[in-house]
């Protein structure tokens, strides 16, 4: 249970690298001075457990800083069996992570710094910081979490690969080893499909650690990389004994989750973008990010810097260890090959300029880099690749905004049509999946089958008694559900900007097209009174402003483009606009969803939605043939249908937003 002895000023989730970086920093600061301050991690921290590298110049402050801590150095790099090339005045430095774990420890019992043996499983940002943990629930004024990142719900899994490797620390029984020298990568091992490598820091003569590194999606198996080392250190170093192994998994990730400036919930590490996609470096990115949040003498909520041209190579080169990695190889050997060790250095320190970049990436394999970059602009554009097709179908359609209703050309009512045919009713129809009754069951049964008609008649009941309560009620029922799922999958996690969004959305729409709106409710019986002095399409343009701003401001494109479709729609008809964004904006996102929950193909989906599906054709069908309906009635009509099987739809969907 929370109580008094639970509140601190300071909690950070997690003890590893960043963790003691920030702390040292902090300290330096004098902002552990006078705080309560409680570290939740679930081991000890005992144990020489990792190896941190870094490459500086000795007037760095990152040196100066870590001098005390440096056990090995080295000033020269080779590349598989290579000549050796110096990297002076920058020299490559060591730290062992117990002696960074020491240093902590003493600062935490300097500042009588608590440390529980507890997993976080939660942190919550309500009226304060809270933070459960398997045990406890504590809260606090500043969260510094570094734990790992779930990389299952990373945004860019299809180009997420990891940096795996499996060290051991040896003892050459002959060969004696240059400690100048560090391998930063020798490719003489079997790539197994991805790319992979040797890394050694030599200690002394005769010990050092010898890593085999892999960059891909399948991570090294222990007893393989095992395999793998002996039989190179055999090969080329000839008789060993092994003192001790390490082993780790860095993500490769040019997405991790967002850091919003004004929170006092400090994403830290790995967690905070801190290790470089490429390559894996992060404790001088650990260091740098440190500085930040103390700058000043004053805590702050700052987020890693990023350089957008790095950012751009970085996912450049793993989109190309995704799709094709055994391209990985060649690639850093004809690296090594145009370029000093000390460009390469800098490079990666992201110092250089554009032109030197440029001189460089001409060198390599540049149709390969050309092939990543269409990739990556496909994988850019992806999310509003349909909503760029919409804008472009208006733009390209030769039919015009009139009275009529039915103002629509052979080629729009098949679009329409067939849109509604195989995503529009589809999408409604696979609610009996969501597992939205307390027994969680995705069976088409009698309880659900009556509770869902049972929905369709009371909202089919409102329409005959009191049309135009039914129609406010349809809209606001509408503009919560379409909000709700277009504000999803924009990752926006406020309910009052999705249900603004909604009642924005369709009252442009119907106020751009007030003519044909009006006369869809006059065949409903719903009489509008026109006041001629009201310009109702400016009205629809202007309410369309405000969500413009936000969009540009929130760099939201997507959104950004459905308001040109919508600006554009003054050109176009009702039908037609409404049309397409039920179709391809809003039932396509309710779609993906589900397929992202249901885990399944989509003609596995759409099979499951088909007795439904037909279901809802018949029965409007048979309401058209039944009231005599003629096609302009045919249409208006339409609109009530709709209601009544939205309304059981956008309940259940709002089940399945709330769970997910």
């Amino acid at each position: 249970m929370s109580n008094k002895n639970n509140n601190y000023d300071i909690i950070f989730a997690g003890w590893g690298a960043s963790t003691c970086i920030l702390l040292i920093e902090m300290s330096k600061q004098f902002l552990l001075n006078d705080k309560k301050i409680l570290i939740l991690e679930p081991s000890e921290k005992t144990e020489n457990d990792k190896t941190f590298c870094f490459w500086a110049n000795k007037l760095d402050n990152i040196y100066q800083d870590y001098e005390s801590l440096i056990s090995h150095r080295w000033n020269k790099i080779r590349i598989n069996n290579n000549k050796s090339s110096s990297i002076k005045p920058i020299e490559y430095f060591h730290i062992n992570s117990s002696d960074l774990y020491d240093w902590a420890k003493k600062l935490c019992l300097e500042h009588k710094i608590e440390h529980k043996r507890e997993k976080v499983l939660r942190v919550e940002s309500l009226n304060s910081l809270n933070i459960k943990t398997s045990e406890n629930n504590y809260s606090t004024e500043w969260v510094f979490d570094s734990r790992p990142p779930d990389l299952r719900n990373l945004k860019d899994d299809k180009f997420n690969i990891s940096q795996s490797f499996f060290g051991l620390k040896v003892e050459l029984s002959e060969y004696q080893l240059e400690t100048d020298v560090y391998h930063m990568m020798d490719f003489r091992v079997p790539q197994e499909g991805a790319t992979q490598f040797i890394y050694i820091l030599p200690y002394s003569q005769k010990t050092a650690l010898i890593e085999l590194t892999r960059f891909g999606k399948k991570l090294i198996n222990q007893d393989e990389a095992k395999n793998t080392l002996n039989d190179f250190i055999e090969k080329y170093f000839g008789p060993y004994q092994i003192i001790e192994s390490e082993k780790g998994i860095i993500p490769m990730s040019s997405i991790l989750p967002e850091q919003k400036s004004d929170e006092k919930i400090v994403n830290i590490g790995t967690r905070a973008g801190n290790v470089k996609p490429s390559t894996g470096y992060a404790f001088k990115n650990m260091y740098n990010h440190s500085k930040l949040i103390c700058k000043n003498g004053k805590l702050k909520s700052r987020k890693v810097r990023v350089n957008k041209r790095f950012l751009f190579y970085d996912q450049l080169l793993l989109i190309i260890l995704t799709i094709w990695p055994l391209k990985g190889k060649p690639i850093f050997e004809r690296l090594f090959k145009i370029k000093s060790s000390g460009f390469i250095l800098k490079f990666l320190d992201e110092k250089t300029s554009i032109l030197e970049d440029m001189s460089m990436f001409l060198k390599l394999q540049i149709w390969t880099f050309i092939k990543s970059a269409l990739f990556w602009f496909y994988w850019k554009i992806k999310k509003t690749m349909i909503p760029i097709l919409m804008v472009f179908y208006l733009l390209v359609d030769q039919t015009r905004s009139s009275s009529d209703l039915l103002n629509l050309s052979q080629s729009n009512l098949v679009v329409i049509a067939l849109g509604l045919l195989f995503i529009g009713i589809p999408h409604g129809a696979l609610d009996h999946l969501i597992g939205v009754f307390p027994n969680g069951s995705n069976k088409i049964t009698f309880k659900f089958i009556l509770a869902y008609l049972s929905l369709m008649l009371i909202i089919l009941l409102i329409w005959v008694y009191v049309p135009l309560i039914a129609l406010l009620f349809f809209i606001l029922y509408s503009a919560w559900h379409f909000g709700q799922a277009e504000t999803q999958n924009w990752n926006i996690s406020s309910n009052f900007i999705s249900f603004v969004w909604g009642i924005i959305l369709l009252s442009s729409l119907f106020l751009i097209h007030f003519d044909e709106f009006r006369e869809i409710l006059s065949i409903l019986g719903i009489e509008l009174v026109e006041n001629s002095e009201i310009h109702y399409q400016l009205i629809g343009n202007s309410i369309l402003f405000i969500p413009s701003v936000y969009a540009i401001v929130k760099r939201h494109i997507e959104w950004l483009v459905i308001l040109i479709f919508l600006f554009l729609s003054n050109y176009e008809s009702l039908l037609l606009t409404f049309g397409l964004y039920f179709v391809f904006q809003h039932s396509r996102i309710g779609w993906k969803h589900l397929k992202s929950k249901l885990q399944k193909s989509n003609f596995k989906m759409f099979k499951e939605a088909l007795p439904f599906n037909v279901g809802a054709i018949l029965l409007y069908l048979i309401s058209i043939y039944v009231l005599k309906l003629n096609p302009e009635e045919g249409l208006a009509y339409f609109f009530i249908f709709l209601s009544a099987i939205s309304f059981p739809h956008v309940l259940f969907m709002h089940v399945f937003y709330q769970k997910n």
